[in-house]
């Protein structure tokens, strides 16, 4: 995959999230959950202490990470972005081209 479409790829993902965040029908605690994996990665306290396990110390920040985020797409609502907004009514039809 080229570079471009991993960054849409990823910007699209983030959208999302996003999306998800902000939709009322998420479960709270799952935003709970998702906030408090955000701030662990933040937090000096780890598991794994980053600085006394050269490479191995980003590991459990990349695992609860992921774990988070698999968690809060998982339980979100199938489409995040709501129904679309209905303009008028449906009429199912089939046409066909009359020469002149």
């Amino acid at each position: 995959m080229d570079r471009a479409g991993t960054l849409r790829s990823l910007w699209r993902d983030l959208r999302r999230l996003w999306r998800v965040w902000r939709d009322p029908r998420t479960p709270r605690w799952l935003k709970a959950l998702s906030l408090l994996a955000f701030l662990y990665i933040l937090s000096p306290i780890d598991f794994m202490p980053d600085l006394a396990i050269p490479g191995l110390g980003a590991l459990d920040d990349l695992i609860v990470l992921l774990l988070a985020l698999r968690l809060l797409l998982d339980g979100a609502p199938s489409d995040p972005r709501g129904k679309p907004p209905v303009r008028g009514e449906v009429i199912e039809a089939s046409y066909r081209v009359l020469d002149e």
